[in-house]
Parts: C-alpha cells; sequence; structure tokens
C-alpha cells in the first residue's frame, strides 16, 4: 500500500512538473482571441489588432526570457508580405528559422513562392 501511495504521489509530480515546463516555456499573450476575432470579422481593424498582439507577444516574450511561440515569427513575416513589405517580412521568416530550425523547409517554400509570383 506504501508503494502504491508513493508511486501515485511520483507520477502525479512528473505529470504535473511537465505540464508546468510547457505552459511557461511560451507567453501567448491574447493571440488566440485576436486571431479569432480576425478569422470571424476579416478587416482592417482585427488585421490591426492582431498585428499589434503578435508584435506585443514577441516583446513580452524576449522581455520575460520565454521563447517566442512556434509560428509567431512566420505568421507576422507573412502578413507583411502581403503589406508588400518584403525586407521586413523576409527578416521575420529569418527569425523564425533562427529560433526554429526545423522550419526552414516550409519557410524557404515560402520565400520561393512568393519570389515566383513577385516576378
Amino acid at each position: 500500500m506504501k508503494y502504491i501511495v508513493i508511486s501515485s504521489f511520483l507520477f502525479s509530480l512528473i505529470f504535473v512538473g511537465c505540464a508546468t515546463t510547457a505552459r511557461d516555456t511560451f507567453y501567448w499573450g491574447n493571440y488566440s482571441l485576436t486571431l479569432y476575432d480576425y478569422k470571424k470579422n476579416p478587416d482592417e481593424i482585427t488585421l490591426e489588432n492582431h498585428k499589434k498582439e503578435i508584435i506585443s507577444v514577441i516583446e513580452i516574450s524576449e522581455k520575460k526570457n520565454k521563447m517566442v511561440p512556434p509560428g509567431l515569427f512566420a505568421e507576422y513575416g507573412y502578413l507583411l508580405l502581403k503589406e508588400g513589405n518584403e525586407d521586413e517580412g523576409f527578416l521575420y521568416f529569418n527569425k523564425e528559422i533562427e529560433l526554429y530550425p526545423e522550419s526552414a523547409i516550409f519557410i524557404t517554400k515560402i520565400k520561393e513562392e512568393y519570389s515566383k509570383g513577385a516576378k
């Protein structure tokens, strides 16, 4: 009986520890709310609010020494490309690759497709 209680306690401790670590690794802010608003009502106001939130998440993540969540640099870069801001868009794509090297194939493909369409 004593071993069951101890093993249950250790399992609970490991489970909670893993959940806390994953949750505390990234700062998301209100990203999901502004994304939902933008997808539900795609207009200039909701787009601007979402872009401001992405920048806020990036800045606060850096201040709190947390990793910028995966895909945020890429999403912001893509939004900049849609506005015609190629240099800054590619800069954010490169930041995504730097932080998440596994995204390099996907980001490179986006850059190639954009370059084909831009010519």
